[in-house]
């Protein structure tokens, strides 16, 4: 499992340094656009295996237009639009009235929990100096997954949260935490001069912290639906979803703590 994972972010790490760093916003918003949209589509997929029957091409259609507006404002009210037509979709389609209700929240929650919380990885690439801080959240993210399995594996002995995630451990959060930390302090020595040492620090242990708690929340859909992997797209990771649950809660953290020290 370990060496998929590896290779899967050796072969990934071209791809982002493109995206990211070399190319203009637009091509991140594509790259986010597409992810999200499978994420998203993986949630619904596991949310029917439920009962729910979400409206999925109307709540995909909600979801690129939340991301793309974090590029570039599209319409007032284009979230109002998407509301009306599901509601729509569900009074005069031929399914019974019971399970209305489950229906239209599974569809407006795959909207705002996937879609809405992708949107933060285009929202910080637009910031000033967006791109060294969208590097900064992946690089800490990844070393604190790395840091978690690497701790949590051979040392975990403590359960950090069994009801949700039975293999999760303290140990492994340890490993989590210092390992995020001691990358936000190499990302700061290289290319994000402007925060302090405990500042790079700290901030590196709150998105590990965050992340953290986004993967207990994708490992509690998982656990109710009584599936492993929200998919198969990359392999040593699963689904989409998967792989960017911590990516899901951090981004949002880190964007409004950077609009708020600037």
């Amino acid at each position: 499992m370990l060496y998929k994972r590896v290779i899967s972010g050796l072969l990934f790490l071209p791809f982002f340094y493109l995206f990211t760093w070399v190319l203009p916003p637009v091509y991140l918003t594509v790259l986010v656009l597409i992810a999200g949209l499978i994420a998203q589509y993986e949630f619904y997929r596991m949310a029917a295996a439920r009962g729910p029957h979400p409206r999925i091409l109307l709540g995909m259609a909600a979801g690129a237009f939340l991301i793309v507006e974090a590029y570039t404002p599209l319409f007032p009210g284009s979230f109002a639009v998407f509301v009306l037509l599901l509601l729509s979709a569900r009074l005069f389609s031929a399914a019974p009235v019971q399970g209305a209700i489950e229906d239209v929240s599974v569809t407006v929650l795959g909207v705002f929990y996937v879609a809405f919380l992708f949107s933060y990885l285009v929202a910080i690439r637009m910031l000033p100096d967006g791109k060294q801080w969208l590097v900064f959240l992946f690089f800490t993210i990844w070393a604190s997954d790395i840091g978690a399995y690497s701790v949590g594996i051979p040392f975990g002995r403590h359960r950090l949260y069994e009801k949700i995630s039975p293999k999760k451990s303290m140990e492994g959060l340890a490993g989590s935490l210092v390992a995020a930390a001691g990358m936000a302090l190499l990302c700061r020595a290289w290319f994000v001069s402007a925060i302090g040492m405990v500042e790079a620090a700290g901030i590196g242990v709150l998105l590990a912290l965050v992340g953290t708690a986004g993967d207990l929340a994708e490992s509690l859909f998982k656990r109710d639906a009584g599936i492993k992997d929200s998919g198969s797209i990359i392999p040593g990771h699963g689904g989409m979803l998967d792989r960017m649950d911590s990516m899901m809660f951090a981004a949002p953290v880190l964007y409004y703590y950077v609009r708020l020290r600037s």
